[in-house]
Order: structure tokens, then C-alpha cells, then sequence
């Protein structure tokens, strides 16, 4: 075997071999390679490295560490209901997985871009609930409902309050007092992140049915407004539909308040008051 310079020896990381790029060489082979194991299952994308292994969750009891079974064939579909029945072993967890099961069903009702860090935001809630033994069977829909508006509070996603309670059939009260017992009982320290009223604008419109100038221009109006701390204390909704009201007015695209308020479920009296706070503040001057 020649002598072959070390600059020219690489590693093949697919075959385990070193080989001399001049001679083209194989100068050791079968080597193993002690690191993390890499895949990727993207079609069409290759350089993506995508850790092997089901990632770490909150959206499922155990974190996602268990094992993933084929259900393509009879018995990989009867083995993986079997391995689901025995991966909640006590009370305490088949409580919190049916809590968990009924949280990732109304998230995924509500159609939200970033679904999947709600989702992980809400199972850490209920996972801390579920340590503390708070999780009940009369119970546990208030507290998923509450999970979900407080994990939306906490990662600034505009989500509607009326579809969760809707699909946890639970009450105004009900969610009051669940939310109360989660802040007090818990232990769980929750950090409300205030929501953009511009991240309300954009489904308000095609409630709304105004065109995309109106849009575009009810955006602009709201991102001045924040820049000048007019948004700070005031519901966002009102922001956003108040936003929308000027903006289709200014663009002789005019919505009555009513017809807004029916359009985007935001009271007459609020937008009223938030146009007031706008006009005033923002030296807009609209021809009524």
C-alpha cells in the first residue's frame, strides 16, 4: 500500500471507511461511529439531518418515548393497540391521557399555523396537573379547555375562547374556576404574553368580506397604534376591528359598527371606543 498524506484522507461516514482521496484508496474500513444516528424521511431533501427516533413531546404522556409499530398490516395494527393500552399503566395516566387525547383533538379543530407549539404548551400545563394528582374524571374537560386558553395566553396565539368551550362542553364558570384552581393549585407559574391586535386582522377581513387594500391599510393603522403604546390595556379584538372599521371607511369600503360587530363578534360599545382612542390619538380624519 502506497503512502498516502494525511490532508488527503477522508471519512466516509455511509460506508464507516477511511479512504485516500489522491489514490482513491481504502485505507480502513468497518469503522463504527459512536455518534447520534441521523435520518431523514423528507423526500427530495438532502441536507436536512433529522435525528432517528420519535422526538421529545408534551402532547403525549410519556413524553413520546415509547415504541412506533407499523399499522399497515392486521397484526401491526392489533400490536399497536395493545402496545397503547399497556403505555398507561396506572389511573393516574389513563386520566391524563384521555385529558391529552381530548387537548390535541380541540387544537386541532381550531386550524392554528403554529398548532404544534400549542399543543406541546398545553400538555406541559396538563402534564404538571396530572403530577399533582388535580386531573379528575368529572373534571378534566374544564381543565383542558383552561390549558389550552392559558398556553394561547402564554404564546401570544389568538385562538376563539367560544369553539374551546364549545367542544369541552363547558361553561363560562366552569372555565373561570378551572383557570383559577390552575393558578392557584398547580403550582404552575404562567406568564401571559399580550396578543397583536394585527393577529386578529387578517380572519376579521374575510369575516368581514373587505377587500385587500382595506386589510392592508387596517394593518397599517394597528401597527402605528402599537408603535405609540395606543394598543397597551385594550382588548386586542377591539384594536383589530376598530382598525378594520377606519380603514374601510378611509377606502370608501364602509361597514357600519354594527355590520362589523355582527361580522367579527366584538360589541358595538367596544369598537365605538376604540375608533374614539384611534381617531383621537392617531390625527385621522374620517368623513362621516
Amino acid at each position: 500500500m502506497s503512502a498516502c498524506p494525511p490532508e488527503a484522507i477522508i471519512f466516509d461516514e455511509v460506508r464507516g471507511e477511511y479512504i485516500c482521496t489522491e489514490t482513491g484508496e481504502v485505507l480502513e474500513e468497518h469503522v463504527f461511529s459512536f455518534g447520534p444516528e441521523w435520518r431523514t424521511h423528507e423526500p427530495g431533501v438532502m441536507d436536512v439531518r433529522v435525528r432517528a427516533g420519535t422526538p421529545i413531546t408534551n402532547k403525549v404522556h410519556d413524553h413520546g418515548f415509547h415504541t412506533e409499530i407499523d399499522g399497515r398490516t392486521y397484526l401491526g395494527r392489533k400490536l399497536g393497540r395493545i402496545n397503547k393500552e399497556v403505555r398507561a399503566v396506572s389511573s393516574r395516566e389513563r386520566k391524563l391521557v384521555r385529558a391529552l387525547r381530548l387537548m390535541n383533538d380541540v387544537v386541532g379543530h381550531l386550524n392554528l399555523p403554529n398548532g404544534n407549539l400549542l399543543k406541546n404548551e398545553a400538555g406541559s400545563i396538563l402534564q404538571s396537573l396530572s403530577r399533582k394528582g388535580l386531573i379528575k374524571k368529572k373534571n378534566y374537560k374544564r381543565l383542558v379547555a383552561a390549558s389550552i386558553i392559558l398556553a394561547a395566553e402564554a404564546t401570544g396565539t389568538p385562538i376563539d375562547k367560544g369553539l374551546v368551550m364549545t367542544i369541552c362542553e363547558v361553561t363560562t364558570s366552569e372555565l373561570w374556576k378551572a383557570m383559577m384552581k390552575i393558578r392557584r393549585d398547580s403550582g404552575i407559574r404562567i406568564r401571559s404574553k399580550p396578543l397583536d391586535p394585527r393577529k386578529f386582522i387578517d380572519k376579521m377581513a374575510n369575516e368581514l368580506g373587505v377587500s385587500a387594500a382595506t386589510k392592508a391599510l387596517a394593518h397599517r393603522i394597528a401597527t402605528i397604534a402599537k408603535k405609540d403604546g395606543l394598543t397597551s390595556g385594550k382588548g386586542p379584538r377591539g384594536v383589530a376591528a376598530a382598525s378594520l372599521y377606519i380603514a374601510s371607511v378611509l377606502l370608501d369600503e364602509r361597514k357600519t359598527q354594527r355590520e362589523v360587530s355582527e361580522a367579527v363578534d366584538v360589541s358595538e360599545v367596544t369598537i365605538r371606543n376604540r375608533y374614539r382612542d384611534l381617531i383621537d390619538n392617531l390625527m385621522i380624519e374620517v368623513d362621516v
